[in-house]
């Protein structure tokens, strides 16, 4: 029964201070809402990344080479246990409508098991002339679906023969897990030198012989939470595996690469050999004919002359003997006429003159014969001749022709051969300068985007671990002091109940309740709210960054339990101590009123020359301010902690605002990083420097060294950047080596010892003087005394003049990066870009601007976090505020009811009061100015990374905002309070003392 009248007694008293209820819920509900919400952020944005990781299948390592990847090596990654895998194709191209750099990549047919695109409008491409391009502004603001896009003619490695289809029409718009930053999507060879974006086609659409890349899926990798230290182990020992598999490709690819090569040449040589055989036989045989002609002449001039010397002794023969018969027929003609003349008749001797007359007539007659026969056959040796002469003549013919053939085709040929001599003579050349293919396997951290959400998750989480711990503090303190208050004006009614017979459990239990009540409900709404709207505003705030899905918010039972704890630690403990004070006491004294305190003087009384100045409310509020010194302190506490909380916030915006343009603007005076081949011949970087030397705005380039390497000191070891310029003399044209504490003083690099950067010394606790171990990625160590520690904000860097490198490494620097220097203004960044990219001496091209840009977004996102950080801080010191005045006027409510008696207004009432609160707000204020300064600092070292230093500065802004809202909610919480003392009762509040 008498628990009952307790139960019902705390419902009453809950619905009769309803004012102090509530803000003891709002408090608690604030404090605990802030603290477990911004504790779960960092959580639940990493709990999300890895939803989405999971969701889309993300790789866990990136397999490449710079030859591709042969058979050989898919059968290897193949033996791989519990490994999803997956070949495909990659190459940079420029799109010829727009001129911007995207990587096209191959669409495997086993996408949704590893990588897995999400389509953002449109579809997938399902034909060989179909893309989906990235779903980033430089595209969508470019392209629609439906459009075509062509990949621009002379992209770099002969693109027709890498693509077997080079137009396509845009299907769809898509994001993809290896990009979840918006912005950045890395550094390229072609064009600008900085990609767009990227595109998918079918692997149908890419004609080469092997695959370029290979992402690896471990099962058991999804048994870790991304980015905890368990998956980074696992990874690494998945990663040592995959290089222990390949550790022999290289040299086995580069003896295959040799012998193929070698191979090459010879039969290179071979055929060039064979060439030259065959140019001699051919000339031989033109030599060979040539001979065979002219002998053919010879034969016809000699059988000419020869046909004509035997018809001449032919003819004279027949002369001979025609002369011959031609005399003796004469003769026989004379004989006959001497007959004649004779007169003699001689038978025997006329008939013998006729015979001898018939036979020479028969000799002249044959001769006749034989000079016809030797006609006919002059002639047809002479056809015969003329024959052999007119094939002698065409085989002249044809051999000159075939003479002028080859004398062309000779000519022809030598050019060929001496071509492919050439071309063998440069083979050679690659073959001696020819390396080991070199082999990358590459975690998550080289993609896009991923290593920075995790340190901008890092940035919230260290933020949590400082900053809501001093917002739960004050929310505690103030609502212990609620509960102290509380139980001090229930004084009659414990009185009264132990009067009635109640025991002390019972009576405690009252105030418990009530606290607890308060305590657990604002508690476990504070969580929910906490919960949801902390992770889900900051997430949306880097939705600008990230192409993540909205916070997969989650309910943390630890930090659940240790703010719930603490804020009954603080009012139910608070409440349950108070109470047993007053338990001790017997009812009769309960049931008196507390005597008032003595009065004391303070300390300005003995000042006269002050105190008689002061009018009668002066002299009031000061005995007041100093009379309640609990009620003086917890003021000025609970001011001076909501404007720390406030300064705080504002400050951590000024310190995350700044660096960039400090670090981009200040301190890097640089406009371009241009990464060098060192294997460029000596005309290629001539012709190189004199494209630099032509662009019109350029106004320097520094050569300089810039290799990756790790400072050590004692146990401490941190990756850095080792920085040597070729000319140390014009180091401040481009980098600008500043004090951090005095901006006008700055140094230069000294022929001795290292210049560092200020974070750098802080993790390795090192100081001028100090000597650091510095080891190359080549496993050069050395050590080096530090010199000067300088002001830089982004990344570390350890500063070697060349004299001081060449000492300490026993050789000269290797320059292959080129700073370069140009007004902004005159010279555009793609432009510049697409002139560099297309030199043999450039391997890349990346930009200040960008790097500016990107690493602004991220601190802009993070400035959204300060905004809730202020916004939160506001509402605490109001209900802080609040709650403080409240509990004043309600100490002090006989004491305003008496003045208004007196015949005070209820301004003057007001003033009364406020007048006090307004000398604590201000003294509470500048005490919090400087427990912000220290809470500042102290939430800079605490929620820096490590490759990040935050600015140590808060603006005169910064101090004025945090007064003007500690002042205006002070001014507020008056007003309300004003129309409160408006309705006091006075003579209910005067009977309190009866």
């Amino acid at each position: 029964m008498k628990y009952r009248t307790v139960w019902k007694d705390t419902v009453r008293e809950i619905w009769r201070t309803k004012t102090r209820f509530l803000s003891i819920f709002a408090i608690i509900m604030l404090g605990v809402a802030f603290f477990a919400g911004l504790s779960a952020t960092g959580p639940v944005m990493i709990h999300t990344a890895d939803e989405y990781f999971d969701e889309q299948q993300l790789s866990d390592l990136h397999v490449f080479s710079t030859m591709g990847l042969e058979d050989e090596d898919v059968d290897l990654l193949e033996t791989l246990e519990d490994t999803r895998l997956q070949f495909t194709y990659s190459m940079d191209v420029v799109f010829e409508e727009s001129g911007q750099s995207s990587k096209i990549m191959g669409l495997p047919d086993n996408y949704e098991e590893i990588n897995q695109p999400v389509v953002v409008e449109g579809r997938l491409p399902e034909a060989v002339n179909e893309i989906a391009l990235d779903n980033t502004n430089s595209y969508v603001d470019e392209y629609s679906i439906g459009d075509t896009v062509q990949i621009e003619e002379g992209t770099p490695d002969e693109f027709e023969e890498n693509f077997s289809e080079t137009t396509f029409e845009v299907v769809g718009f898509v994001n993809h897990p290896r990009y979840i930053e918006r912005g950045e999507r890395g550094n390229t060879q072609v064009g600008t030198g900085s990609l767009s974006g990227f595109a998918l086609v079918l692997e149908e659409a890419f004609d080469l012989e092997v695959f370029t890349d290979a992402y690896l899926l471990f099962e058991n990798a999804r048994d870790y939470d991304v980015y905890s230290e368990d998956y980074d182990q696992y990874i690494s020992e998945r990663t040592e595996e995959v290089e222990e598999l390949l550790a022999d490709r290289p040299s086995e690819r580069y003896d295959s690469l040799v012998a193929e090569i070698e191979e090459e040449i010879s039969d290179g040589y071979d055929e060039i050999e064979e060439a030259r055989q065959e140019l001699e036989e051919a000339q031989q045989e033109l030599e060979d004919a040539r001979i065979e002609i002219e002998e053919g002449f010879e034969d016809y001039e000699e059988g000419l002359a020869e046909l004509e010397q035997e018809e001449a002794d032919a003819r004279s023969e027949i002369e001979d003997q025609r002369a011959q018969l031609q005399s003796a027929l004469a003769e026989v003609e004379s004989n006959r006429q001497q007959l004649e003349a004779a007169q003699i008749e001689d038978p025997q001797t006329s008939a013998e003159l006729d015979a001898q007359e018939e036979q020479i007539q028969q000799g002249l007659a044959q001769l006749e014969q034989a000079e016809t026969e030797l006609d006919n056959e002059i002639q047809e040796a002479r056809a015969e001749l003329e024959d052999a002469r007119v094939e002698l003549e065409e085989a002249q013919e044809e051999y000159e022709e075939g003479l002028a053939e080859f004398e062309e085709e000779q000519e022809s040929a030598e050019e060929e051969i001496a071509e492919a001599e050439a071309d063998l003579a440069e083979a050679e050349e690659e073959l001696a300068d020819l390396e080991e293919p070199e082999y990358f396997i590459q975690d998550r951290t080289s993609f896009q985007g991923y290593g920075e959400f995790d340190e901008n998750a890092e940035r919230i989480t260290a933020i949590a671990q400082i900053f809501p711990v001093f917002f739960f503090l004050l929310a505690a303190l103030i609502s212990l002091t609620t509960m102290t208050r509380m139980v001090d004006e229930g004084r009659n009614q414990i009185g009264t109940l132990k009067a009635l017979g109640y025991g002390n459990f019972p009576i405690a239990m009252k105030y418990f309740v009530y606290a607890f009540i308060a305590t657990v409900v604002g508690g476990v709404l504070g969580l929910f709210l906490g919960y949801w709207i902390f992770p889900t505003v900051v997430m949306d705030a880097y939705s600008s960054m990230y192409n993540l899905p909205s916070a997969d918010t989650q309910f943390y039972w630890s930090y659940a339990v240790i703010s719930i704890t603490g804020a009954l630690l603080a009012t139910g403990l608070s409440t349950l101590v108070s109470v047993r004070l007053s338990l001790r006491s017997n009812a009769a004294a309960l049931l008196k009123p507390k005597a008032p305190k003595k009065g004391k003087r303070i300390f300005l009384e003995y000042m006269p020359v002050i105190w008689n100045r002061f009018t009668f409310t002066q002299k009031v509020a000061s005995r007041n301010l100093f009379r309640y010194k609990r009620r003086m302190l917890m003021t000025l506490f609970g001011v001076a902690g909501g404007t720390a909380l406030l300064l705080t916030g504002y400050g951590l915006s000024d310190s995350i605002g700044d660096i960039g343009d400090i670090q981009f603007g200040e301190i890097n005076l640089y406009q371009a990083i241009v990464s060098e081949n060192t294997d460029a011949s000596e005309s290629q970087v001539d012709e190189y420097i004199e494209t630099l030397d032509s662009i019109e705005g350029l106004e320097g380039h520094l050569h300089v060294s810039q290799d990756n390497a790790a400072a050590e000191r004692g146990e401490a070891s941190h990756d850095i950047n080792l920085f040597v310029p070729s000319e140390p003399d014009r180091m401040e044209e481009f980098v600008v080596l500043r004090d951090l504490d005095d901006e006008s003083v700055t140094f230069d690099l000294p022929e001795e010892g290292a210049i560092v950067t200020d974070k750098l010394a802080d993790l390795l606790d090192a100081d001028v003087g100090d000597v650091i171990t510095v080891e190359t990625n080549d496993s050069d160590v050395f050590e080096v005394e530090i010199e000067e520690i300088v002001e830089h904000y982004v990344q570390h860097y350890v500063y070697l003049s060349p004299a001081a490198y060449e000492e300490l490494m026993g050789e000269e620097a290797e320059y292959d990066t080129r700073l370069l220097r140009y007004d902004t203004a005159a010279v555009d960044d793609d432009q510049l870009g697409q002139e560099l990219t297309s030199e043999d001496a450039v391997q890349g091209v990346a930009f200040a601007a960008s790097i500016e840009d990107a690493f602004q977004d991220s601190m802009d996102s993070l400035d959204v976090v300060t905004v809730v950080l202020i916004v939160s801080a506001a509402s605490l010191a109001f209900v802080v505020l609040y709650n403080l005045t409240n509990i004043n006027v309600s100490e002090r409510i006989r004491e305003l009811s008496t003045i208004k008696v007196l015949g005070f207004f209820d301004k003057e009432v007001t003033m009364y009061v406020y007048r006090e609160n307004l000398v604590l707000t201000i003294l509470g204020i500048l005490a919090g100015f400087g427990l912000g300064f220290i809470m500042h600092r102290f939430v800079l070292q605490t929620a820096e990374i490590d490759i990040m230093r935050f600015a140590r500065q808060i603006s005169l802004t910064s101090y004025l905002y945090s007064f003007l809202l500690m002042f205006f909610f002070s001014s507020l919480v008056m007003l309300v309070m004003h129309f409160k003392l408006k309705r006091v009762d006075m003579v209910e509040a005067l009977k309190t003392q009866d």
